[in-house]
């Protein structure tokens, strides 16, 4: 069914066994182990506690529930300083079968995604994906601290420069 990794976490689970199972797998991911993640970070220290749950419903369709938490370090787009940025994650994944039809309607009325179950699903991937989906495009500190430049009184303009040689002085 799956491979365990150090962190509690399988690397690779089939999905559908796991859903079919009610299997739960729980363990503290590093940033540092989710590449494109922690290259668009301030840096990649830290941790993100992170549970899986699989589940079958009524209708004989499986789920992955991805549950994610924890800090990221992102860089703020006004001041480019650290910014601590709360992850909170929790999103209902439906295991869409080879073969099947994807819900299309479903999925923007229900407030779910699909993904496609395969027999070896690199369960690091799916959460990389997750989280990168939930990061802002633009994140910013509500105030930053960076202080607001004073123009120097004595201080002359470049434009006084242009001004000088215009006037032929």
């Amino acid at each position: 069914m799956s491979r365990q990794a150090e962190n509690g976490l399988p690397t690779v689970l089939d999905g559908l066994a796991f859903a079919n199972e009610g299997a739960v797998a729980a363990g503290v991911v590093a940033v540092a182990a989710l590449p494109r993640l922690a290259e668009g970070l301030a840096d990649d220290t830290g941790c993100l506690d992170c549970r899986v749950t699989g589940s079958r419903d009524g209708d004989g369709r499986c789920w992955l529930t991805l549950e994610v938490s924890g800090t990221l370090g992102l860089v703020c787009q006004r001041c480019l300083k650290r910014l601590a940025f709360p992850v909170e994650i929790r999103n209902r994944l439906l295991l869409v079968p080879p073969g099947q039809a994807w819900p299309d309607e479903e999925l923007a009325e229900d407030g779910f995604d699909a993904v496609a179950a395969e027999m070896e699903m690199a369960l690091l991937s799916l959460i990389e994906e997750e989280v990168l989906l939930a990061l802002p495009i633009a994140p910013m500190h509500e105030t930053c601290a960076t202080p607001v430049p004073v123009a120097d009184e004595h201080e002359s303009s470049p434009f006084a420069v242009l001004a000088k040689l215009k006037k032929g002085v």
